[in-house]
């Protein structure tokens, strides 16, 4: 019996991560065009998006910048 509960919670528990990452996910994808367009600063983005943190925010534009930065040498 208790092998089964543990089972169940388990399980529980994968499919709430799940559900965090895939909001994660989505939430990577708007936060990526809106601090690429300029529409929000990193603070103002880490009050809109709750599954991400100012330091994943800070990781983002930093990819933004290095990526815009290898599109203009490319240029």
């Amino acid at each position: 019996m208790l092998y089964q509960l543990d089972e169940k919670q388990i399980l529980l528990d994968y499919i709430e991560l799940e559900r965090y990452e895939a909001v994660k996910e989505g939430e990577t994808k708007v936060a990526i065009r809106m601090l690429k367009d300029g529409r929000l600063s990193i603070e103002e983005a880490a009050e809109c998006f709750s599954a991400l943190t100012i330091k994943d925010l800070k990781k983002i534009q930093e990819e933004i910048l290095q990526s815009s930065e290898q599109e203009a040498q490319a240029d």
